[in-house]
């Protein structure tokens, strides 16, 4: 299964989609993808749910964010809400020898998606480091983007098809 995200286009919006076999339990990802504590660990923007909205944690390297509007949540298997103007979408699937982590991140400047795409590759990295207990890359400082990022950004772009002038830069922070 391919790493790398692909690029869809939705109901007038950009998509990347992400599919990662893990090996871990749907409960077990979902931890993950749910608790502060681990949250920390891999996610640009940690985030508490508080009924129906999401509240984002400050985070070093990260722009701050406003709360966000909870969309679905069905645990162990989907949670999706805004982050910003964008929607995030996890879902998690049974397989036999763990589960399917598809994320689905929707936007509407489709000149973004190498930025995005290769931000969601260096976080997935990460969290797939947290579930096997392996070392976590450092998330960077606000000063500094991840390890491998700029690579990544520039595969994208080349992936995507987005002129480096065209492409949506790194917020300031």
């Amino acid at each position: 299964m391919p790493e790398h995200a692909v690029l869809l286009e939705r109901d007038g919006r950009s998509v990347l989609r992400f599919e990662r076999e893990l090996s871990q339990s749907r409960e077990r990802v979902w931890r993950a993808l749910t608790a502060r504590e681990e949250l920390l660990a891999w996610h640009p923007t940690p985030f508490e749910l508080a009924g129906a909205t999401v509240e984002f944690l400050p985070s070093p390297g990260a722009p701050a964010f406003e709360a966000g509007r909870l969309l679905a949540l069905e645990e162990p298997a989907l949670i999706a809400y805004t982050w910003g103007e964008d929607e995030l979408r996890w879902t998690l699937a049974e397989r036999e020898d763990g589960c399917l982590l598809t994320l689905e991140h929707s936007f509407g400047d489709r000149f973004k998606a190498a930025r995005d795409g290769a931000g969601w590759h260096v976080c997935l990295t990460a969290l797939g480091g947290l579930l096997d207990g392996t070392a976590v890359p450092e998330k960077g400082s606000a000063r500094e983007l991840p390890e491998g990022w700029s690579e990544l950004n520039e595969d994208y772009q080349r992936r995507f098809g987005i002129a480096p002038e065209q492409a949506t830069p790194v917020p300031e922070l």
